[in-house]
């Protein structure tokens, strides 16, 4: 029978594998931003208020400064958003058109001035924002990409062959990173596992016969690492793919698709046409 100390070593152990996975999940499927609030002379400022503003659904989100001045939201879906930051004493500072990609971490800090009147100093036209904290061999392919970029049979997965360091593995259907099989692979939509349960693969690989759960309709943008991730993206010693689903926004949108495959348009075959 486990003793009281046994006890005691296994809840501290518990929290701190619960601890560490919720910070392990922070990117799957969403994005992070996080930051530092200081004064005009580098001094942090507790207690200070960070409202993060959705541009597409409208929705705030607040969140307050700890006694070092940082902020951490986690869990931001994807999109434009506007960062203000604000504490009475000090004018409120906003950054506007902050591009949120999935599985990155952006980074904005603010430095307040001391309030000699009513006012908001608001940046913007700055250089793009660097993920500071990636480590990761990836790249995001946006939601522009997926809409306009020409594929065949509609696989949004498919758009993994513009990473570097990734082809197609023979002729299975599947992809490989890095020359390894692409049994290692790992395929995740809005944190969830997108695996199939046999070879490891995604689900709706051609040769399997199984349907396709997203369609490239439904996918607004996915993140590929080829090498380096963090554990938060395990279970693979090949590529990671963390995709995110289109969610509503204030504005009324659809799609419309056809198929065109006039024979006439297809390429000659080169044996027929040697023939005659």
């Amino acid at each position: 029978m486990p003793t009281s100390k046994t006890r005691l070593h296994l809840s501290v152990l518990l929290s701190f594998v619960l601890a560490t996975s919720s910070l392990f999940a922070q990117n799957a499927g969403s994005g992070s931003i996080n930051g530092t609030v200081t004064d005009a002379t580098g001094s942090v400022v507790p207690a200070a208020s960070v409202v993060i503003h959705n541009a597409d659904t409208g929705i705030d989100q607040t969140f307050t400064t700890n006694e070092a001045g940082v902020y951490v939201a986690t869990f931001q879906r994807p999109g434009t958003y506007d960062v203000t930051a604000s504490k009475q004493g000090f004018n409120k500072t906003a950054r506007k058109g902050i591009n949120v990609q999935v599985g990155r971490t952006l980074t904005i800090d603010f430095a307040l001035a001391v309030q000699n009147s009513s006012e908001t100093v608001t940046v913007s036209a700055e250089s793009p924002i660097v993920d500071t904290e990636k480590t990761e061999v990836s790249q995001v392919v946006s939601e522009n990409a997926v809409k306009n970029l020409p594929i065949n049979g509609r696989r949004w997965d498919a758009f993994v062959l513009l990473t570097p360091n990734v082809t197609t593995d023979g002729g299975t259907g599947l992809v490989s990173y890095r020359g390894i099989s692409g049994l290692y692979n790992n395929n995740s939509v809005d944190g969830a596992n997108n695996q199939q349960a046999f070879f490891s693969e995604s689900k709706g690989r051609t040769t399997t016969g199984i349907p396709y759960v997203y369609s490239l309709d439904s996918i607004r943008e996915f993140q590929v690492s080829a090498a380096n991730y963090s554990a938060e993206f395990g279970q693979a010693a090949g590529g990671q793919v963390n995709a995110v689903t289109k969610s509503g926004t204030n504005a009324i949108t659809g799609d419309l698709f056809y198929y065109l495959r006039y024979p006439t348009l297809n390429a000659l075959d080169p044996l027929n046409k040697a023939a005659g």
